[in-house]
């Protein structure tokens, strides 16, 4: 057909971020109710690409179909009366009471001209203070909103974005995966409800400089050039700043933040420095703010998340077909978090090799979840992990969490947006490598830096400021930080940090302590030799603290280790093993 490009039919491959964009009608997408003819093959294409068109306008519906007859041909839903009806393949919905009838009798009888609307009285903007003194006079709760020469009187409320967030719940989209384009005064609350905010060339002095993009064409060609270009493709980003998330703050007490949209992150550090801490911080933040999180928690560390509003935990023991937690995004919860701790390691791999597929098929559907949140990411992301076949650095969103960094995929490193690195005074060779490459910094710089960094610190790297890494000291939780309470009982550590035991003189027995219910067990019951092996060199209380943290449990059973020599008579032995054994029965919950 004229107009079209051959590139346009083609796609935009791997589907990119934005799912849907929501156009103003009148000096956004028309100019004079007229949509120009390449404007409209843009729509086409653009919904062709599977990303969809709302159309929010303060028009009245009636009005809006009488200059653009075959609007629901070109857009999926339509957003009309200044945010106060919804018009999709579904039906028409008010989203408000009608505005008094007094009122409009009112401006009658003074002989002021309205129309009205399903909801709003629409008159012109010269006639406003004719209308609030009668809205005052009537003691209504009405707003006055200005578009242009235009006036709308609308219930108190009632505003393009509100409506926007209906149209796009009924077509099971998010509100982060929109870009909101428009030019007048009443475009304020469109571009701040969506992700991106985006004035064409003729918009208002005020719209512009609120505006997170403000486009170099006008009206129709500047919404064609916008459909066309990087920004809905995926290959440009804007990072605005009211969707953000906090870390923590610098040395000079300024906050450091990163973008909460449009980019990869791995959090990386050794075992007990505070990996899923700093993942926890994130991922309430971004709950906060509305997004969508799928979370893999092989270790039981966020099911504290589940105190948020809109957050489920899915005990994986129970929930055994992966398509049916995902389908759990599209319904009343928000964001998903999958306890896999009750699941041996071999369980774990089986579940989260499956589940991936799952969730890129729904986010390539309706972009949600806009975050993936992997702990152990080194696994499936590894060089030889199952998930390389369905993780797309290009989509973003991936929240990858590891104490070996060095072993994920060349893939996943190249990915990465940013990488934090949490603080400690022997950082590993691995660490380093792989912060210094996302930093685009000299590995010597970086060692400086994370060596220097202490226990609640961290190192923030971000490619979209090379060789300007800053430390920086974590933020506060709102949701407890759960340690591994599964992991406490019956889930397995990986194989480098289980328990191999041992008994004079220093011959393994071919027992394996996985958890702790594993090395209760085995302590109960094992040969005496093994006691006066391990007790002397508190190697039972050094794994615990190692391993599980828990200098409180730890300390308890290195007092009963302490009674205990490579000579130790049998007595004094069964007296340590009764100790050591209800030291670990008292850490259980009652």
């Amino acid at each position: 057909m004229p107009g079209e490009r051959p590139d346009e039919l083609g796609g935009l491959g791997s589907l990119a971020y934005f799912r849907a964009v929501a156009l103003d009608f009148d000096g956004t997408l028309a100019d004079g109710g007229r949509v120009a003819a390449d404007t409209l093959v843009a729509l086409r294409h653009v919904r062709a690409r599977r990303v969809s068109l709302i159309l929010v306008t303060g028009r009245i519906l009636d009005e809006l179909h009488h200059v653009f007859p075959d609007v629901d041909a070109h857009v999926d839903a339509v957003v009309a009366e200044n945010g106060a009806v919804v018009s999709t393949p579904r039906g028409i919905r008010r989203l408000a009471l009608p505005v008094d009838v007094a009122l409009g009798e009112a401006l009658s009888a003074k002989g002021i001209p309205w129309r009205g609307g399903q909801v709003l009285l629409a008159c012109s903007g010269a006639d406003e203070p004719a209308v609030l003194e009668e809205i005052r006079g009537l003691g209504l709760d009405c707003q006055l909103v200005r578009n242009r020469g235009e006036l709308m009187v609308l219930p108190a409320g009632v505003t393009k974005g509100t409506g926007l967030f209906e149209a796009l719940g009924d077509l099971g989209l998010s509100h982060h995966n929109t870009i909101g384009v428009g030019d007048a005064e009443n475009d304020h609350s469109l571009l701040e409800t969506c992700e991106l905010g985006v004035a064409v060339a003729n918009a208002v002095d005020g719209l512009r400089a609120h505006a997170d993009v403000v486009l170099a064409e006008r009206d129709g060609a500047g919404v064609a050039a916008l459909l066309r270009g990087g920004l809905l493709a995926g290959r440009d980003h804007v990072y605005p700043r009211r969707w953000q998330i906090t870390l923590g703050t610098d040395d000079d007490g300024r906050p450091v933040a990163l973008p909460a949209s449009q980019i990869n992150v791995i959090v990386a550090g050794g075992t007990g420095e505070g990996k899923s801490y700093l993942a926890g911080l994130m991922a309430e933040q971004l709950v906060g703010l509305g997004y969508s999180l799928f979370v893999f928690d092989p270790e039981g560390d966020h099911v504290g998340l589940g105190q948020l509003r809109g957050v489920l935990v899915v005990d994986a023991r129970h929930e055994t077909e992966p398509g049916g937690v995902v389908q759990l995004l599209r319904h009343r919860y928000a964001t998903v978090v999958v306890d896999l701790s009750g699941l041996g390691p071999d369980e774990q791999a089986v579940y989260v090799e499956r589940l991936p597929v799952e969730i890129e098929a729904q986010r390539t559907v309706t972009g949600l979840p806009q975050w993936v949140l992997l702990e152990e990411a080194h696994g499936p992301l590894g060089r030889e992990g199952g998930g390389l076949g369905v993780f797309d650095p290009a989509a973003k969103g991936y929240l990858l969490v590891t104490w070996r960094p060095e072993e994920l995929s060349a893939e996943a490193v190249a990915g990465a947006d940013a990488l934090i690195a949490l603080g400690s005074p022997e950082p590993s060779p691995g660490l380093v490598d792989v912060t210094a490459a996302v930093a685009d910094a000299p590995r010597a710089d970086i060692a400086r830096l994370l060596a220097g960094s202490t226990p609640g610190r961290a190192v923030l790297a971000w490619r979209h400021h090379p060789r300007r890494a800053v430390a920086f000291t974590l933020g506060g939780r709102a949701t407890p930080h759960l340690r591994h309470d599964h992991k406490y009982a019956t889930a397995g550590v990986d194989v480098a940090r289980r328990f191999h035991f041992r008994t004079v003189p220093d011959t393994a027995t071919g027992f394996i302590a996985t958890n702790l219910a594993a090395l209760e067990a085995e302590l109960a019951h094992c040969d005496p030799g093994v006691l006066r092996h391990h007790c002397p060199n508190r190697d039972f209380s050094r794994w615990i603290r190692g391993v599980f943290h828990d200098d409180a449990l730890a300390e308890r059973v290195a007092k009963a280790e302490d009674s205990v020599t490579a000579t130790s008579p049998e007595a004094v032995v069964e007296a340590a093993r009764v100790s050591l054994v209800a030291a670990l029965q008292a850490r259980r919950p009652h």
